[in-house]
């Protein structure tokens, strides 16, 4: 957030939502920025296959709950 990136975090339970929305209670440093943009591993989002056709079959034949 503190660099205009858009976060969407997730969770089901209610305490790690509230934790998730209290975060601006803090402010990295430069230095800290700076070592956290060295962990660029040159993508951003989502690595999954979605225009395998395949591999979206496989995932829309998922049972996921009853």
């Amino acid at each position: 957030i503190q660099r205009g990136v858009i976060v969407i975090p997730k969770s089901t339970h209610v305490e790690r939502i509230k934790e998730n929305i209290d975060i601006f209670d803090f402010e990295l440093n430069e230095e800290e920025m700076k070592q956290i943009s060295s962990l660029d591993m040159g993508y951003s989002g989502s690595r999954a296959k979605h225009f395998d056709v395949e591999f979206v079959e496989m995932c829309l034949a998922k049972k996921i709950h009853d």
